[in-house]
C-alpha cells in the first residue's frame, strides 16, 4: 500500500495521529484541490452534500455545493498532468426514474433522475466522461445501492438503516419520507469496499458500475427485520412534507449482471445477519454510554 492523502475540511485529532497525510482544505477553492491532486495515483471521490430528500429545497445551493466541487478538482487534475484513476460514487438509488416493469436496472438503462440530488450525481458523470475522453484522467464510476453496515447520527436524512436503528435504540420514533412501500437495493460497506478494490486498477478509460445485491427490501421490510433483531416494537413517524419523499421512486434494484462478470465481484454479507450485528454494536455503545454517565 502507498501513502495515502484524504482532504477534508476539519481534521480531527484521530486523523492527525493516523499516519496517513491529511489536507486541510475545501473542495470550492482550486488552490487547496491543486494542494490535494498534486501526485495523485488513485482519488476515492466520495464528497457529496445533501440527500434525495433535501436537495430540491435549494437547488442552486445544491449545485453550488456539489457541482463546483468536483469541477475545481478536475481542473487541479487537469493541470497536474498526473492522469490519475477516479473512482466516483455516485447513485444507483436516485440516478435512474420510475418504471412499471420491476425489472432491475442495468448501467444502459435510460436516467431520469426524479431530484436535484440525482441529477448532480449524473451530471457529474459526464463531466468525468469528458475528462477522460480528453486524457486527463481515467474514472471508474460506481452506482451504489442504499449502503448500509454502520450506524448513522439519528438526526440524518440518509441511510434508513443507519439512522433507524440509532433512533429505535435511542426509543425515538423512526421518521419515513415517502412510502413504506418504496423498495431499494441495500448493499453492505464491506461489500463496497470490495468492488472499489478490484475498481482501482481500470480497464477502460471510462466505466460505470452499478453496484448492489440485485434485490429490493422495502421500508416496511427494512423496518420489520430491525424490529426482530431487537426483539421490541417502536413508533414510525411518516414525515408528510411534500417536498420531501413525494417524488422518491417506488421501486430501483440494480442488475449487477457487469460487476459480476467483468470485475468477478459479488455481495457476500447477508442482509438480516449485517442487520443484527448492528443493532447489537448500537446497544453495547448505549449501554457503554449509560454505565459511564
Amino acid at each position: 500500500m502507498g501513502r495515502v492523502r484524504v482532504f477534508v475540511r476539519k481534521v480531527t485529532i484521530a486523523e492527525e495521529n493516523s499516519g496517513i497525510e491529511v489536507v486541510h482544505g475545501d473542495l470550492l477553492s482550486l488552490e487547496d484541490c491543486e494542494r490535494f491532486a498534486q501526485g495523485l495515483d488513485l482519488i476515492l471521490y466520495l464528497a457529496h452534500c445533501n440527500a434525495p430528500v433535501n436537495s430540491d429545497l435549494d437547488q442552486p445551493k445544491d449545485a453550488l455545493l456539489n457541482m463546483i466541487p468536483l469541477l475545481n478538482l478536475l481542473q487541479a487534475i487537469e493541470t497536474s498532468k498526473a492522469k490519475p484513476h477516479v473512482v466516483y460514487f455516485s447513485s444507483g438509488g436516485a440516478i435512474y426514474g420510475r418504471r412499471t416493469e420491476r425489472i432491475p436496472f442495468r448501467e444502459t438503462d435510460p436516467c431520469e433522475p426524479l431530484s436535484s440530488y440525482g441529477i448532480q450525481k449524473l451530471a457529474a458523470e459526464h463531466y468525468l466522461r469528458l475528462a477522460a475522453e480528453k486524457g486527463h484522467l481515467t474514472c471508474t464510476v460506481l452506482r451504489v445501492g442504499n449502503a448500509y453496515g454502520t450506524l448513522l447520527p439519528h438526526q440524518r436524512m440518509q441511510g434508513l438503516i443507519g439512522v433507524a436503528i440509532n433512533q429505535v435504540l435511542r426509543r425515538e420514533p423512526v421518521r419515513v419520507f415517502g412510502s413504506l412501500d418504496n423498495v431499494r437495493d441495500y448493499v453492505h460497506l464491506e461489500d463496497i469496499c470490495t468492488i472499489v478494490e478490484k475498481v482501482a486498477r481500470p480497464k477502460d478509460p471510462f466505466a460505470i458500475l452499478n453496484v448492489g445485491s440485485g434485490r429490493g427490501y422495502s421500508v416496511a421490510d427494512v423496518l420489520r427485520n430491525i424490529q426482530d433483531s431487537i426483539n421490541s416494537s417502536f413508533e414510525i413517524a411518516m414525515v408528510q412534507d411534500s417536498q420531501r419523499g413525494r417524488w422518491l421512486p417506488d421501486w430501483i434494484v440494480l442488475d449487477i449482471t457487469k460487476a459480476r462478470t467483468e470485475f468477478g465481484w459479488a455481495p457476500v454479507v447477508d442482509f438480516r445477519t449485517a442487520i443484527r450485528a448492528m443493532a447489537a454494536e448500537c446497544r453495547a455503545q448505549i449501554n457503554s454510554r449509560t454505565a459511564l454517565a
